[in-house]
């Protein structure tokens, strides 16, 4: 069994650099591919240094669809059976590959796209649990069954990319599920907990251009499918009573809400600063 990783970074620091080297021996091969402006040469240097990593310049930020796409086209390069995606921050729980190698072994592997793993909790009981929506980081894409979409969808830019690849392999018929039992460390936004009436909130705390992403893609990701997107639709439209109630520098991230839906009608994709108004 094969299996690459592709880890996309935009201005690292040396901890997410020591963290990447941390999992970076349990591949065969780990595509590092950097968006940042200007690339953190120092850094990356420390990177290279591990015999099996690739660092991969995509010369300025080209968003995040577009450097995962690069990387897992790597990956079919090099054969690769399966393809850990990674978030540069994310912590990857390496003294459980044994045991991810057993899921990937299974004897219907063939019919899963994506093996994810839980995220910040450990499950019970243990094995696969479907789903429909999984995050990018943590997940080991299955690569025979990633040559049967599209890819990566990179127009979209960033935020959702996820999403919409879910929404590809759904198409075909193919399954996403993670594992229960094992967890990965990861963090969306800058998340902060409140007590409103008894009741736990996560505010996720993102930057306006975040939101403008987060809410342009989604809603052209709901117009295109309905069905399939509903529950994104309602996590869209909880966070937004969030914003509107709690969060800090409301009005430019509504702001830059109402931009992304009003580029999303008119079909303006791609990155934010190269669409005319």
């Amino acid at each position: 069994m094969k299996i690459d990783g592709v880890v996309v970074l935009y201005q690292p620091t040396e901890e997410n650099i020591l963290n990447i080297l941390q999992y970076a021996p349990l591949l065969d091969r780990l595509y590092v591919v950097d968006n940042s402006e200007p690339p953190e040469n120092m850094l990356l240097q420390k990177l290279s240094a591990a015999s099996n990593v690739e660092i991969v310049p995509m010369n300025g930020n080209q968003g995040i669809a577009k450097a995962l796409r690069v990387g897992l086209e790597k990956a079919m390069q090099d054969d690769a059976d399966f393809c850990l995606t990674m978030d540069q921050d994310s912590i990857f729980p390496t003294d459980q590959m044994h045991n991810i190698k057993k899921y990937l072994s299974r004897d219907d592997i063939d019919d899963y796209a994506i093996i994810g793993l839980n995220v910040n909790q450990i499950g019970t009981p243990p094995g696969l649990v479907a789903t429909k929506l999984i995050l990018t980081s943590g997940n080991l894409i299955n690569v025979k069954n990633y040559r049967l979409i599209q890819g990566f969808r990179e127009e979209l830019f960033i935020d959702s990319v996820d999403y919409e690849l879910d929404h590809q392999f759904y198409k075909v018929g193919k399954k996403i599920a993670y594992i229960n039992e094992i967890s990965l460390k990861h963090t969306v936004g800058s998340p902060e907990a409140m007590n409103i009436l008894h009741q736990k909130i996560t505010l996720l705390n993102h930057s306006p251009v975040r939101y403008y992403y987060r809410y342009r893609n989604n809603y052209v990701l709901y117009r295109e499918d309905k069905k399939f997107y509903k529950e994104v639709r309602w996590m869209d439209q909880k966070q937004f009573i969030k914003i509107l109630l709690f969060e800090k520098n409301k009005r430019k991230k509504l702001a830059m809400i109402r931009l992304g839906i009003r580029h999303a009608k008119q079909k303006k994709l791609g990155r934010l600063e190269e669409i005319h108004e």
